[in-house]
């Protein structure tokens, strides 16, 4: 075993990514990155370490995975199934703060993109949450991406109780495995700045790749803190990502977040 690979399976076997059950590709493609960057095998693993920090944002919240799972598939009636829902929403700070503005948000996005029959929701976090919020139809073709194995769990238990017949969560490093299937509408929620941490210019590649009409970006107005304002900031990541593409781009504002509606064209 070289010594790249052994890095992999001791990060892969630490504590506190052990229990996310993270894709071996995702810890695989950080250490042959960054150690295209650094020759010591200590800065690879420092450097591989922080940006598995920014990518699985544990700090940004997180429910307990297993008592959720366990409550969910308990639930029956809408009534539940919602109060759930808003109740994991509230426990991610993306998701957190858009609830308050979420019918007027997803209104203001569908106006432009018009009502999708299929959606892909890129490193998705908790947002398919508030799928049964969005009035969509019960066989609405959902599908959901994110590396962090007990969410996608959990958010096919819940798609199931909720009888989402066509709705259906994966786990996959889209970086390393971008979707194939064409969409009407992509979402990709609060995670291109925090992409481009892991591998400048990979929001380019993913968006390239991408077959849907629509690709709704969104980004934060401000930091988490909200004593910075980064408007301009996340104006010029997606100036930069779209440089050379004839993509129409339609801005939006709702609450601290702005969302940039690209339209790209399905491309068969």
């Amino acid at each position: 075993m070289n010594d790249l690979e052994t890095l992999s399976q001791k990060l892969l076997q630490t504590r506190k990514y052990r229990a996310l059950h993270l894709p071996p590709e995702t810890i695989r493609d950080l250490i042959e990155q960054e150690s295209r960057r650094y020759s010591d095998p200590r800065a690879i693993e420092a450097s591989v370490r922080k940006k598995l920090h920014q990518l699985t944002a544990l700090y940004l919240g997180d429910p307990d995975y297993e008592a959720a799972l366990q409550e969910v598939r308990q639930l029956t009636t809408r009534n539940e199934l919602e109060a759930f829902a808003r109740r994991m929403l509230t426990c991610h700070t993306s998701t957190r703060e858009r609830l308050p503005n979420l019918a007027n948000f997803y209104t203001k996005l569908f106006a432009i993109a018009g009502t999708p029959q299929r959606i892909l929701d890129l490193a998705c976090g908790l947002n398919p949450f508030a799928l049964p919020m969005l009035d969509l139809p019960p066989d609405i073709d959902y599908q959901a991406y994110d590396i962090h194995l007990p969410r996608v769990n959990l958010l096919n238990a819940f798609f199931k109780q909720c009888g989402f017949s066509a709705a259906h969560a994966e786990q996959r490093d889209i970086l390393v495995d971008p979707p194939t299937q064409s969409a009407e509408v992509a979402f990709f929620f609060k995670e291109a700045h925090r992409m481009e941490q892991r591998q400048k210019g990979s929001n380019r590649r993913l968006w390239e790749a991408l077959r849907v009409e629509y690709l709704l970006v969104s980004l934060p107005g401000s930091d988490i803190g909200k004593t910075h304002d980064m408007h301009e900031r996340m104006r010029h990541l997606v100036d930069q990502t779209v440089q050379g593409y004839a993509w129409q781009i339609e801005e939006v504002e709702c609450g601290d977040e702005l969302v940039f509606c690209i339209h790209k064209g399905l491309q068969e």
